[in-house]
Formats: C-alpha cells, sequence, structure tokens
C-alpha cells in the first residue's frame, strides 16, 4: 500500500467511525417534481398564488435559475437564486407577489437552468375562489382543500 493509499484509507475509516459524512454533488438530472399549487385562493389572487416543488429521489439537486412557466406566457425566474440545493426529500415553496396563474385551463410547466421540461402538470381549472387546491398523488393530481375563510 502507498503512501496515499494509506492516507485515504485512513480518512475513509474516520469519517466512518464518527458518522461524518462526504459532501454530494448535486444531480445533474432531476426527479423534481410540482407537488402543489393553489391557482385560485380565497380571496385576492395577488401575492396569494402558491405552489411546491418536492424532491422525492435520494440525490441533492441544484435548482439554481430554475423557472416556472404558465400554459398562458407569464415566466415565474426571479425565486431560485444561483447555487440553491434541494436536498432529498426537502419541499420548497414560493408564492410570487403577483398574479401568474389563470383560474382556468391552466397548467404549470417547470425548467431547469438550462430551459429543459423538468416537470408539468395537468391542465387544470379551479373557479371556485376558496381554499381548495391542486396536489400531486402518486402520478395524479387531485383537489384537495386546506380549510379557512
Amino acid at each position: 500500500m502507498t503512501k496515499n493509499q494509506g492516507l485515504l484509507l485512513g480518512i475513509a475509516l474516520i469519517l466512518l467511525f464518527t458518522g461524518m459524512a462526504l459532501p454530494t454533488t448535486p444531480s445533474a438530472t432531476s426527479d423534481v417534481i410540482i407537488y402543489a399549487f393553489d391557482q385560485n385562493p380565497a380571496g385576492s389572487d395577488d401575492g396569494n398564488e402558491w405552489f411546491t416543488i418536492h424532491n422525492p429521489s435520494n440525490e441533492s439537486v441544484d435548482i439554481g435559475n430554475w423557472t416556472f412557466e404558465s400554459t398562458h406566457g407569464i415566466t415565474a425566474t426571479d425565486w431560485i437564486a444561483e447555487g440553491t440545493i434541494l436536498y432529498p426529500g426537502a419541499y420548497c415553496t414560493y408564492t410570487p407577489h403577483y398574479r401568474w396563474l389563470d383560474n382556468s385551463e391552466e397548467a404549470i410547466i417547470l425548467r431547469n437552468a438550462e430551459g429543459e421540461q423538468v416537470d408539468r402538470t395537468p391542465v387544470v381549472s379551479d373557479n371556485e375562489n376558496d381554499n381548495r387546491y391542486w396536489m400531486r398523488n402518486n402520478s395524479t393530481i387531485m383537489l384537495k382543500d386546506y380549510g379557512g375563510a
């Protein structure tokens, strides 16, 4: 065994026995999904529409500079800073300060920093000004009620 191999083995054993983990490199590919969204919240839509993404994988994902698009042409580009990491199992919710989703026949498209589509919701409508929202249940989207006014 060379001196360098012995050193690497020693470091690996120290990390193993102390419970420390080596940092992981964020995944280049992504299993990130649009988990839930509310396109027509109770009251004013301005500043109250929201969406949540989820990383169901076992790998960290660099979501820096990712964008969201509505199928009616509005893009939310100002919320994910460069270098943002979505850790395994993590959720991230964003509420734009403006109205960007239509209440009828709308879908959300998630794109990575290269502009490639990562996920897309089905086209849905929510014409009730209430506390229901759309949530992914396995591979489908279903309407849920979160209570309130």
